[in-house]
């Protein structure tokens, strides 16, 4: 393999593996505190028609057991 060419495959392994990383990230939790996204569907959570949709939803799969 000529010279240049090592060179060139040893800058472009470099490039791709400086690529791939990524600074850590610490994240500290408190107990009892969602710090994360909020859930659309928390607000749905409870309400009758959710609860008729997963009823109706359960229903279709489990009739053949």
């Amino acid at each position: 393999m000529k010279p240049s060419r090592r060179i060139c495959v040893l800058a472009v392994l470099g490039l791709l593996l400086a690529g791939c990383s990524e600074p850590p990230t610490i994240e500290i939790h408190e107990p009892g505190v969602y710090k994360g996204k909020t859930d659309p569907l928390l607000s749905r959570s409870g309400t009758p028609e959710l609860e008729e949709q997963l009823r109706e939803r359960l229903t279709q799969v489990q009739t053949d057991r």
